[in-house]
C-alpha cells in the first residue's frame, strides 16, 4: 500500500472548532463513535464498518446528531445502488475520470480560512473541452470520499469559475442531473456550504442558475454571490489560501490537479473496495424512509440489488 502524503492543513484546529461550536468534548466524541459502531453492527445490510475518522466526519457534518449520522451513513452506502450513473465505472484512476481531470478540476485548498472553512475551486482548463457532466459530478464525489478520510468539514466555501463554460456544457445540466447531484450532497454529505462564488459568470448561464437555486436548500441558494471577473474573489478569500490563478500565493490549479491525481493513486485500494460495496436489501432490518424528495423505497423497486 502506498504511503499517504498529508495534504490538508489545520486538521486538529478544525476538529477543535467542531467540538467547541457543538459544545462537545473529546470524550463525547469517543462515546458517539462507539454508539454509531454499535448501531452499524445491528445493520446487517451494510457492507462494512466505517473507520473512526469517517464516523467523526459524519458526526461533525451533522452537528453530532447521532440519529442523523445513522441515516447519512446508511445513505452513504445505499446511494451507490440508487444512483449507479454517478458511481459505477467512476474509479478515479479509470480513463474517463482521468480525462475529466485533464479537462477540469475540483480541488479543495490545503489551508483553511480563519473560520476553519475549506475553500474548494472548480474550473475548466481550456476553451471548448469535451467532457461529460456526470463524470464531473463523480469527480466531486471522489474528492469528497478522500475528504471524509482525511479532512473534517465545519463549512465549505465553493468557487465555480465559469471562464471556459459554454452552452454545450450547460445543455448537459438537465433538471434530473442537477436534482440527483444536489440530493446526494444534501442527503449524504450534508452540503455544509457557507458561501458559493460564481466567477466570470455569463448571462447565458442564468437559466441553469435559476434551476439550481430551486433545487438547492433555500438557505444555501441565498449564499450565492456572482462575480463578473476573478478580481473580486480576493475580497472574500485571503491570498494565502487562493491559488496563483486568482492572485493567491498557492500553486496553480493545474498543479493542484496533478497533486490530486497522485492523491487518488494513494487511495486506489479504497476506491477498488468502493466499487464492490453494495447494501444487501434482503438483510435490511426495516425499510428505507419513503422520503418525499428521493422516494427511496420506490427507487428500490426499480433497482437490481446484488
Amino acid at each position: 500500500m502506498e504511503e499517504k502524503k498529508e495534504y490538508f492543513e489545520n486538521i486538529s484546529r478544525i476538529l477543535d472548532r467542531a467540538l467547541k461550536v457543538n459544545n462537545k468534548t473529546e470524550e463525547d466524541l469517543k462515546e458517539n463513535i462507539m454508539i454509531v459502531k454499535k448501531w452499524v453492527k445491528t445493520q446487517p445490510h451494510l457492507p462494512e464498518m466505517p473507520d473512526d475518522h469517517t464516523i467523526t466526519s459524519f458526526l461533525i457534518m451533522n452537528k453530532f446528531s447521532v440519529e442523523n449520522v445513522k441515516q447519512k451513513i446508511d445513505m452513504y452506502y445505499t446511494m451507490r445502488s440508487l444512483y449507479p450513473d454517478y458511481f459505477e465505472n467512476k474509479h478515479p484512476l479509470s480513463p474517463c475520470m482521468q480525462h475529466t481531470m485533464d479537462k477540469t478540476c475540483y480541488v479543495p485548498m490545503p489551508k483553511a480560512t480563519d473560520e476553519e472553512y475549506r475553500v474548494i475551486i472548480s474550473h475548466i482548463f481550456d476553451e471548448n473541452p469535451e467532457f461529460d457532466i456526470i463524470t464531473f459530478f463523480s469527480l466531486i464525489f471522489n474528492v469528497t470520499e478522500v475528504r471524509i478520510k482525511e479532512d473534517y468539514n465545519v463549512g465549505d466555501i465553493v468557487i465555480h469559475d465559469f471562464k471556459n463554460v459554454n452552452l454545450g456544457h450547460l445543455a448537459q445540466c438537465t433538471p434530473t442531473h442537477i436534482k440527483n447531484y444536489t440530493t446526494i450532497l444534501e442527503k449524504v454529505f450534508n452540503n455544509n456550504i457557507k458561501q458559493i462564488h460564481l466567477l466570470n459568470y455569463p448571462p447565458f448561464a442564468e437559466p441553469v442558475l435559476n434551476l439550481t437555486k430551486k433545487l438547492l436548500n433555500p438557505k444555501i441558494a441565498q449564499r450565492i454571490t456572482l462575480h463578473k471577473s476573478t478580481d473580486t474573489i480576493k475580497d472574500y478569500i485571503s491570498k494565502d489560501i487562493l491559488p496563483k490563478d486568482y492572485g493567491g500565493t498557492g500553486p496553480s490549479l493545474r498543479e493542484y490537479s496533478e497533486i490530486w491525481k497522485q492523491k487518488f493513486t494513494e487511495y486506489k485500494g479504497r476506491f477498488d473496495t468502493l466499487d464492490t460495496l453494495r447494501v444487501n436489501e434482503k438483510l435490511r432490518p426495516s425499510p428505507l424512509i419513503n422520503d418525499e424528495v428521493l422516494g427511496y423505497y420506490g427507487h428500490f423497486k426499480k433497482v437490481d440489488i446484488d
